[in-house]
C-alpha cells in the first residue's frame, strides 16, 4: 500500500550521555545528521520529539524502576550492569526523550500521518526489562512505542528485532502476551546469552516468541531468508496491525562487537522485504527503531540504505561493500524454527 506522504523521522543523538571509550557514544552519530539532510527534498519529515511521559512508561516500566533508574542517573557518571551500562547527569532525561520519539514515530505511522518512520536514536532500549536496566540499555524504547500504539487502537502487532544480540528485554516483557509477536534474529553464543530456538512465550503467549540464533559469519543470505521463510509466514498467519523493527546495525560485517556479516546493500533488501511485507499485511504501517551499531561508518551506511527502502527510493551505493569472509551455513537454524514454530 503506498501512501504519498513523507517518512516519519525522529532524531536524538544524546549528546551529554557519554563515557570516555565507550562504544555506545555521540560518535556513533557522527554522519548520520548529514546523511539524513541529504536524503531527497520532501521524502522525509523530521518531527520534533517529546519526553515520554509517565502516561507512556507505565505501561511498561513500573514506577520504582523509574525512580531507582533516575536516582542512578544523577549520582552518574557510573557503571550500573556489567555490559557495561553506564549512566550521567543526563542520561534518564536522554532516555525519556529517545523513548519518547519511538512512541512518536509509531503514533505518526499508526495515525496514518506518515506511511512509515525511523526513529534514529540513543540510547538503545532492546536489552531493558521492566525492571532492570542492561545492555547499554536504559529504557526499553520498542516496548513503550508498542504499547503506546496499543492504547491507540491496534490489537495485533508484530516487532522484529535485527540487532545482532538477543533483545531479552523485548522478549521478557511481551512474552506472556498473545497480542505481540515478537521475532529476534540474533548471534549464537553471544551477550546476553538468551534468545535459543525454543523459547516461544510462556502461557497465553506461547508460540508468539520466535527467536533464531544464528552461527557467527551469517551474513546477507542468512537475514534475507529469515525474512522469506520465518518473518513472512508468520506475519501471513498472525495477522498484525503494524510492525515495529529494533532495527540494530551491529549486524554489520565491520562492526566491532559480534560476527554477523550483513552489508549496507543487504541492509537494503531487508528492509525492502519487511516494507513489502508491511504492505501485506497491515497496510504498510512499519517503524523502525535504532538499536546498536558500533562502526560509524557502517551504521551511517545501514542507516541511509534503510531509509532509502522504507521511503521507496533506489539502493544507494553501498560505501564498505561486501563480508570479507564466507558466508555460515545457516539452514539448519531456519530448518527447526519453521519445525518449531509449525511453518
Amino acid at each position: 500500500m503506498t501512501i504519498d506522504l513523507p517518512v516519519a523521522v525522529a532524531y536524538v543523538p544524546s549528546r551529554d550521555h557519554v563515557v570516555a571509550g565507550h562504544p555506545e557514544n555521540p560518535q556513533r552519530f557522527e554522519a548520520l545528521q548529514a546523511m539524513i539532510a541529504g536524503v531527497p527534498s520532501g521524502r522525509l519529515t523530521q518531527l520534533d520529539p517529546r519526553p515520554a511521559s509517565d502516561a507512556l512508561l507505565d505501561p511498561v516500566h513500573p514506577p520504582a524502576y523509574l525512580r531507582a533508574l533516575r536516582e542512578a542517573c544523577l549520582q552518574g557518571p557510573a557503571i550500573i550492569d556489567y555490559a557495561p551500562t553506564f549512566v550521567t547527569p543526563s542520561s534518564y532525561e536522554d532516555a525519556l526523550l529517545a523513548a519518547g520519539a519511538v512512541a512518536e514515530v509509531a503514533a505518526a505511522v499508526w495515525d496514518r500521518r506518515a506511511p512509515t518512520g525511523f526513529a534514529i536514536i540513543r540510547p538503545p532500549g532492546h536489552h531493558t526489562t521492566a525492571k532492570r536496566a542492561m545492555g547499554f540499555c536504559l529504557l526499553n524504547n520498542i516496548a513503550i512505542a508498542a504499547r503506546h500504539v496499543q492504547s491507540l487502537g491496534c490489537e495485533r502487532l508484530m516487532i522484529i528485532d535485527i540487532d545482532v544480540h538477543h533483545g531479552n528485554g523485548t522478549q521478557e516483557i511481551f512474552q506472556a502476551d498473545p497480542t505481540v509477536l515478537y521475532l529476534s534474529t540474533h548471534q549464537f553464543g553471544i551477550y546476553p546469552g538468551t534468545g535459543a530456538i525454543d523459547e516461544t512465550g510462556t502461557g497465553p503467549g506461547e508460540g508468539t516468541t520466535v527467536n533464531l540464533p544464528l552461527p557467527g559469519y551469517s551474513g546477507d543470505s542468512a537475514l534475507l531468508a529469515a525474512a522469506e521463510q520465518i518473518a513472512f509466514p508468520l506475519a501471513q498467519r498472525f495477522q498484525p496491525q503494524m510492525i515495529l523493527v529494533s532495527a540494530g546495525f551491529d549486524t554489520h560485517w565491520r562492526d566491532p562487537l559480534a560476527n554477523l556479516q550483513l552489508s549496507c546493500a543487504g541492509a537494503y533488501r531487508l528492509l525492502r522485504m519487511l516494507a513489502e511485507l508491511a504492505d501485506s499485511v497491515c497496510g504498510g504501517r512499519l517503524c523502525l527503531s535504532l538499536e546498536g551499531g558500533y562502526d560509524p561508518q557502517a551504521l551511517a551506511g545501514c542507516v541511509e540504505a534503510s531509509l532509502c527502502a522504507i521511503a521507496s527510493l533506489p539502493q544507494p551505493p553501498d560505501p564498505l561493500g561486501s563480508a570479507p569472509y564466507p558466508e555460515a551455513d545457516s539452514t539448519r537454524v531456519l530448518a527447526t524454527a519453521r519445525q518449531v514454530h509449525r511453518l
